[in-house]
């Protein structure tokens, strides 16, 4: 995006923040690292950020894109996607689960309902169950913990 409004930096430099990679082109466009897809209609509708994407066996997987369609399922709560290493395809997807209230629903029903709706691909290998999501202080998932206790459970056989 270009705009008069996008701030170019602190005046005169005032501030104790480390210096980040530099968002803009040389053209002067500001990259948000927003990614969109855009409609047959025209319409865009966002699908993540490209630091969050990860590739799984040459197919790129935006995390948030695969949340939502898990979100779609009537026992699904909230979800969170993430990538998980793996020898042949580089990364696989992994999915945290936290179901409704007084709802149901198993891993194979997800992993079904996932692959009946969208690419393959983008079906989690993996699903478990918490009750909550964790937190890390910004009060956003904290996906290095989830990556972690996926790590584990994969390691110990993936339940």
């Amino acid at each position: 995006m270009r705009s008069p409004a996008v701030m170019t930096g602190y005046h005169k430099a005032a501030t104790r923040i480390p210096p980040l990679k530099n968002p803009f082109t040389a053209d002067g466009y500001y990259s948000t690292g927003d990614v969109f897809r855009r409609d047959e209609n025209g319409f865009h509708f966002f699908v993540g950020r490209s630091d969050d994407m990860f590739v799984s066996g040459g197919e790129n997987i935006y995390p948030g894109e695969v949340e939502k369609l898990l979100e779609t399922h009537p026992a699904v709560q909230q979800a969170a996607v993430l990538p998980v290493e793996d020898e042949i395809k580089g990364f696989k997807p992994a999915a945290f689960v936290v179901l409704r209230a007084g709802s149901s629903a198993t891993a194979e029903a997800l992993k079904a309902h996932a692959l009946a709706h969208a690419p393959a691909f983008q079906h989690p290998r993996w699903i478990w169950f918490l009750d909550a999501l964790p937190l890390a202080t910004t009060n956003k998932i904290d996906r290095a913990a989830l990556i972690a206790e996926a790590k584990r459970r994969v390691a110990q056989g993936g339940t």
